[in-house]
């Protein structure tokens, strides 16, 4: 897999407001509830991506409201099981 995005600076980042069945999407798990959200889409469109650098993104879950700061080893990549503003993949 030679695909890799790199992230540097800090970011203010909002979950995506739905996501398509079977897609691949880049987003994190939140702390407080665990679940999944989204933040982008996974440009590849088949989950092959690496994350490099050494950025901060500061996201609140769509799913409890929790706000957090996160670091680029704590993005997750996932396939959304269903449609809508979540997923629990």
């Amino acid at each position: 897999m030679d695909n890799e995005m790199a992230f540097r600076g800090t970011f203010d980042v909002n979950s995506l407001p739905g996501m398509r069945p079977g897609g691949w999407y880049i987003g994190f798990a939140c702390r407080n509830c665990r679940r999944h959200f989204a933040i982008m889409d996974d440009p590849t469109g088949s989950g092959q991506i690496r994350f490099a650098g050494d950025a901060a993104f500061r996201a609140a879950c769509p799913n409890c409201e929790a706000s957090h700061d996160f670091r680029v080893a704590e993005l997750v990549l996932f396939e959304a099981a269903q449609g809508g503003p979540v997923s629990t993949a």
